[in-house]
């Protein structure tokens, strides 16, 4: 048969006493590194904003592309592309209100043959060309006629008159032949050059036109060619430009940077060391102390469990003696 004792205990060791100094200074310097970094200015900005430099490039590149200004490197190629426009333009108006027959026609060649005939001097010619005849009339003829009528004795007769006249009608009616004729070849002549100038004014015109739209064509494919090129030349200015702005950000974003670098330091430096020697004086509970109850339980052996129950029926007999009580025989 076994027993069960319960007991209440309590120990304690000093957990403060190895530790006390240490943390004492530790506490104290808690203090100070706060105050210190409790006086730590925070910076007012933290991200860079465009530079000046960025926000005008950017007003350039917004004005670039919707077309409110020009760059130089685009202006030669534009103004090219214009004026190759407008040429290539002309010359498909021109062939549009082109007309042949406009200056080729019966009563322009007309009026340019009398034209040419009227710049003939056809009575000097004529003159020049009935000179031997008139001085052969002159000279030989006419005085041949009165020389045999005055032999005949008919110097005074008709018959002279009459052929004096006649000669003359010869020359005026050789004249008047050789006019017409020269006036007749000067016409076929001014309406030959009329027309052979009227062809050649349409074929120039036609080939003026023909050359003004190539030129056009191709001023206009080089203006194009050009500006796109300068357009490409701009943008990669613009590109070095952006890149420049980045930069300048860059720096100034460094600068902030920094001051919330510093910032931080200030604010947490203080703590580093003290953060490491707590880390070695606070890091353990070098003492204990504990409360509790404590229970014990008993086996007795044989022998004590044997001299229990005859110690026991000893006692039950004086008990039961002195009531009276005797046990049987």
């Amino acid at each position: 048969m076994s027993s069960t004792q319960q007991q209440q205990s309590s120990s304690t060791t000093t957990p403060w006493a190895p530790q006390a100094a240490a943390l004492t200074s530790a506490f104290s310097n808690a203090n100070s590194a706060y105050g210190q970094a409790s006086q730590a200015q925070a910076p007012t900005n933290y991200t860079a904003q465009f530079t000046p430099d960025q926000l005008a490039t950017f007003h350039r590149m917004l004005g670039y592309a919707n077309g409110t200004s020009t760059a130089p490197l685009t202006n030669a190629g534009n103004s090219s592309a214009t004026a190759g426009s407008t040429g290539a333009s002309d010359a498909l108006s021109g062939l549009n209100s082109y007309n042949p027959s406009a200056t080729n026609n019966p009563a322009a060649l007309n009026a340019a043959a009398n034209e040419y005939v009227s710049g003939q001097n056809i009575p000097a010619e004529v003159q020049n060309a009935m000179l031997a005849a008139n001085q052969n009339a002159r000279d030989v003829t006419l005085p041949g006629i009165e020389q045999d009528a005055a032999i005949s004795g008919n110097a005074d007769s008709s018959r002279n008159g009459i052929a004096q006249g006649l000669v003359e009608r010869g020359l005026a009616e050789q004249a008047g032949a050789l006019s017409g004729t020269l006036q007749s070849q000067a016409y076929q002549n001014g309406l030959q050059l009329a027309e052979n100038q009227a062809n050649n004014n349409n074929t120039n015109y036609l080939s003026a036109l023909s050359n003004e739209g190539n030129i056009g064509t191709n001023t206009l494919n080089a203006g194009t060619n050009a500006a796109n090129s300068g357009i490409s030349d701009q943008g990669a200015l613009y590109s070095i430009a952006s890149n420049a702005g980045a930069g300048e950000q860059a720096a100034n974003q460094a600068q902030l940077t920094n001051e919330l670098q510093q910032y931080q330091a200030q604010v947490q430096d203080p703590y580093a060391a003290l953060n490491g020697y707590m880390g070695i004086i606070g890091s353990n509970n070098w003492g204990a102390q504990s409360n509790g109850t404590s229970t014990t339980e008993t086996t007795p052996s044989a022998l004590s469990v044997i001299g229990g129950l005859l110690g026991a029926a000893a006692g039950g007999a004086q008990m039961a003696g002195g009531l009276g009580w005797k046990p049987f025989a």
